[in-house]
């Protein structure tokens, strides 16, 4: 099933199984969402024995948005795969990190279900919304009664603005104390830093008309050059596009449509249906991914006290004599203005 419809993907990996329970957890993960309200909204996938390299192709293969680990951890955060030779293979902190950073695109939620592991999840949780991990070692009984707490809290129906991870951490811990165990202050969530703070939402129509002028350069048309994009646009102006553009880049490159419509925008930055489709492919990438939508949001809305050379952008009505600041240099107003205004 595609993501495309809603389906939520989640990936289990196990390692390690000597002396665990991981068939029982992963019998009543898979009991607890066949049980679900929203049960045909999620996919389980299942990867066992894993290696380094088995994790990470399978998390690029199937791009899950849960991933959940279960197996065994180690006092300083690192979680214990297999090597080819079926020996233990011990991978830190920082090496899951760089992993997911790949992967924060879809993967809304890593769940590790091993003992040590908090360090991981707060690793991890530099670059996915929600990471959960073990403060210390957990027994098995309980790891596997906050498994299905869990999941049986993420099938659940919920309110349109609750939020759905952390209702189903707590109803981990939940499942965990209602079976007397005294376990219940292990299992701790971390959240991305930020994921809770406002942001104005993105203006993809003055996004599209920010980056129109600048488009050549960063397209290199023409070979021309970054220092005379930074005299004709202004050195803010332009500082502020190579920003945005990094990080749309690779994201523009990966789609032929998104890529076409830029293209098209270069040869007449100032045509309406050129800007419009741009903006269409524009608006489909940030919708799929929140996190980038609100990193440029961010860049876009900075505001400069750079004048000169820059592009100012103002929308001015009335019919009052206003003076709307002051262009020096190689400035350039985009905008309309109506009226009798004075510039």
């Amino acid at each position: 099933m595609s993501n495309s419809v809603c389906v939520k993907t989640i990936l289990i990996l196990t390692a390690i199984p000597h002396s665990l329970r991981l068939d029982k957890e992963i019998r009543l993960i898979e009991e607890a969402i066949r049980r679900a309200a929203k049960r045909d909204l999620f996919k389980i996938t299942l990867r066992t024995a894993v290696r380094p390299t088995d994790i990470r192709r399978a998390i690029a293969e199937e791009q899950p948005q849960i991933v959940h680990f279960c197996g065994h951890g180690l006092e300083d955060g690192s979680l214990l795969l297999e090597d080819d030779g079926g020996q233990n293979k011990a991978v830190s902190p920082c090496g899951l990190a760089s992993l997911f950073e790949l992967h924060a695109d879809y993967v809304n939620c890593v769940l590790l279900n091993a003992c040590h592991s908090v360090k991981s999840a707060e690793a991890i949780s530099e670059y996915i919304n929600y990471a959960i991990g073990m403060n210390q070692q957990i027994q098995d009984k309980s790891a596997i009664e906050f498994a299905q707490g869990f999941y049986d809290g993420l099938g659940y129906k919920t309110s349109e603005s609750g939020d759905v991870f952390q209702r189903a951490f707590k109803e981990g811990l939940v499942a965990i104390k209602l079976e007397s165990l005294s376990q219940s202050e292990i299992p701790v969530i971390k959240t991305r830093v930020n994921i809770d703070k406002p942001h104005k939402p993105m203006d993809i129509a003055l996004l599209v008309e920010f980056l129109a002028p600048c488009l050549p350069f960063l397209l290199n048309v023409s070979n021309k050059t970054g220092e005379g994009a930074s005299q004709k646009l202004g050195e803010d102006v332009w500082r502020k596009a190579t920003v945005i553009w990094g990080k749309l880049q690779p994201k523009v490159e990966a789609k032929e449509a998104t890529q076409e419509a830029a293209m098209d925008l270069v040869k007449n930055p100032l045509d309406e249906d050129s800007q419009a489709a741009l903006r269409q492919q524009l608006k489909k990438i940030l919708e799929r991914d929140s996190s980038l939508a609100a990193e440029i949001a961010q860049i876009f809305q900075e505001q400069s006290t750079t004048v000169g050379g820059d592009n100012i952008h103002q929308d001015i009505s009335g019919t009052g004599n206003q003076v709307i600041g002051k262009m020096e240099g190689n400035a350039k107003a985009i905008g309309k203005v109506h009226g009798n205004v004075n510039m």
